[in-house]
């Protein structure tokens, strides 16, 4: 929680709601979380502590509202469930929890002598030159809306975690050999020749007799085998059924303009410029001052020591104003000095530089936008509302032809299909309202004559799948699959003799016969591979890539083959290119950055595990489900 005093004053309304909403699921938490009233159901327990139902719903408000801010604001529990936020959510509020009874335990306090240096070294509280400014002290915690008693108890209720998990991970450093090992091997680059015989070059494969076709027909009955294969009714709810029933009227799009007058009309602003003195002698000298033409900047520095950011607060709004300087700032001309203006922080002497007046759309010019914003909504509740009704017809016993009729849907009838969504021919399913692969899904996980639960994919739409038949998995008949049987029998012939040539090439390369001058003797096309690293992004190697894990099993002059799946590779390691750790020590830096994290996450992780264990942790599972 700590870390948004260490953002500039400038932005720290900002990281104070970022940070707030980011920690509740993290290791340090909301310590208000865990202090709920004690005739809340328990959902777990922690050691004595104990986190109750309405701490838990809390949390997952928190985060599933900012899934929504991500992707759409048709994000609802049951995806939030699908990402797993309830169990996240729980997890991070045990951790809290069993830090908090550790913190107890070994009666870590953090006392007013400590509150106080750690409010002192705060650099978003200290002025230019380094020393901690009261004013500007009071100033941040006003924009992060603390006061100075909620802070200080912040503080208290937070370090003590912070603490324990410090000594935990804190100071672990990965050591220097480890993090230069690391960049070798990832950074070290390899150089071969290679050569390819491509399968379709073998020519002389005799024909084979039908002995042959069989035998190798018997030894491989998977590559001939039907799968299994499924018949099917779906049915498709979407916002096109329920389209035609949804109205929209203009009081409800007045209502909807009303509500969102901050997203479509731009308030008056005023770019204002501040100094805060402590005493009103001192800021009527500085009016005086400035009404002989002093530069207000300059004579705010030199009054106060703050830096530019605390003087020039650019432009606000005037909800973005204390109450005691909303009027005045907002009621003062363009250019204009106010009279001192005294508040619980000090004396103000502001000046307004600019006004940018109020701007906005009308009604009219952003009502298709909220028509159209207004409609999705609409058919999303009546969308939902259908498909409580199909879910009950369904609970009723309601067959699908039934139900088709009843809410005038239209029956997609599937005769058979594989679990890739494709028919005995090889041809995919034909479109439908619903993506294939979800319907074979749950055809595939419905049994024979029974229609499945209500399902709902992500665009909102919603189906039901009834399986109609199943076809076991079968042999296709010798005879009906021989020019099959023929071209697989061929194929494998063709990879067995390319990759006896290859294996006949690799073993021909000497110290005094290298992989070039056989290629060139045998009339084989050579290549050579630009440097490339082991992951080979890119294909940067310009090698196919079943060859270069290999190349760095080599040592140099070393030949490897592979095959690919139209042939067989062989190549010779030409060159080693070491990489230097001395020589790219920024690189190295943050290798070893990121490697005492991986580390540290480890270390902190195993804490966390032997803390639960010094500290039982029981969690209702079923409580918790029946929350959401």
């Amino acid at each position: 929680m700590l870390q948004f005093i260490r953002s500039k004053a400038g932005t720290f309304v900002v990281k104070v709601l970022f940070v707030l909403l980011i920690l509740s699921f993290g290791i340090w938490g909301i310590g208000d979380f865990l202090r709920s009233s004690p005739q809340d159901a328990t959902v777990a327990t922690v050691g004595s502590h104990k986190i109750t139902a309405d701490v838990v719903q809390q949390a997952v408000r928190q985060q599933v509202e900012r899934l929504r801010q991500q992707f759409g604001g048709n994000f609802d529990i049951e995806q939030a469930k699908a990402f797993g936020v309830v169990d996240q959510a729980v997890d991070g509020l045990v951790t809290q929890a069993v830090l908090d009874q550790e913190a107890e335990r070994l009666h870590l306090l953090v006392g007013d002598k400590e509150v106080g240096l750690l409010i002192q070294q705060e650099p978003a509280f200290k002025n230019p030159a380094g020393q901690f400014d009261p004013g500007q002290f009071r100033v941040a915690l006003t924009q992060a809306g603390y006061t100075e008693k909620a802070y200080v108890a912040l503080l208290r209720t937070e370090q003590p975690r912070i603490d324990l998990a410090s000594v935990a991970a804190g100071s672990v450093v990965a050591p220097q050999t480890l993090a230069d090992m690391l960049y070798r091997m990832r950074n070290e680059k390899r150089v071969a020749d290679w050569v390819f015989l491509p399968s379709a070059a073998v020519k002389d494969i005799p024909a084979p007799d039908d002995a042959a076709l069989k035998a190798y027909y018997d030894k491989h009955p998977e590559i001939f085998t039907a799968p299994e294969y499924r018949g099917f009714t779906a049915l498709a709810l979407t916002t096109k059924d329920v389209a035609a029933d949804v109205k929209i009227d203009d009081a409800t799009l007045k209502d909807a303009y009303n509500q969102r007058q901050d997203e479509f009309v731009k308030p008056e602003q005023r770019h204002v410029l501040q100094m805060i003195l402590k005493d009103q002698a001192g800021a009527d000298a500085a009016e005086a001052q400035l009404a002989q033409g002093q530069d207000f900047v300059k004579l705010a520095q030199d009054l106060t020591k703050a830096d530019t950011a605390s003087i020039d607060l650019g432009d606000v709004a005037k909800k973005d104003l204390p109450a005691e300087l909303a009027d005045p700032v907002f009621g003062a001309k363009e250019g204009e000095v106010l009279k001192p203006i005294k508040t619980p922080f000090g004396w103000h002497v502001i000046k307004v530089t600019k006004i940018d007046a109020s701007t906005g759309k009308s009604f009219d010019e952003v009502k298709p936008l909220l028509e159209a914003d207004a409609r999705k909504d609409a058919e999303s509740d009546a969308l939902y509302d259908l498909s409580k009704k199909v879910e009950d017809a369904v609970s009723a016993g309601a067959d699908l032809a039934t139900i088709a009729q009843q809410f005038k849907l239209t029956p997609y009838v599937v005769k058979a299909a594989d679990e890739r969504g494709q028919d005995p021919d090889g041809k995919p399913l034909p479109e439908f309202a619903i993506a294939a692969d979800a319907l074979i899904k749950t055809a595939f996980a419905t049994n024979q004559g029974t229609t499945s639960g209500l399902e709902q994919v992500p665009n909102g739409s919603f189906y039901l799948v009834r399986t109609d038949s199943v076809t076991a998995p079968a042999l296709k008949p010798f005879d009906a699959v021989k020019d099959q049987v023929t071209n697989a029998w061929t194929n494998e012939q063709r990879s067995q003799k390319v990759a006896d040539q290859a294996k006949a090439l690799a073993d021909q390369v000497k110290p005094d016969q290298p992989l070039a001058k056989l290629a060139a003797a045998q009339k084989l096309q050579l290549s050579t591979t630009k440097p490339f690293i082991r992951t080979n992004p890119g294909n940067q190697a310009g090698i196919p890539g079943p060859v270069v894990a290999k190349l760095f099993d080599l040592a140099p002059a070393g030949v490897t083959t592979a095959a690919t799946p139209d042939g067989e590779v062989v190549a010779q390691l030409k060159e080693i290119q070491p990489a230097d750790p001395v020589a790219d020590q920024g690189k190295v830096s943050t290798l070893t950055t990121q490697l005492s994290q991986q580390i540290g996450d480890d270390v902190l992780s195993q804490f966390d595990h032997a803390l639960r264990t010094l500290h039982p942790v029981s969690v209702q599972r079923d409580r918790i489900a029946s929350l959401f």
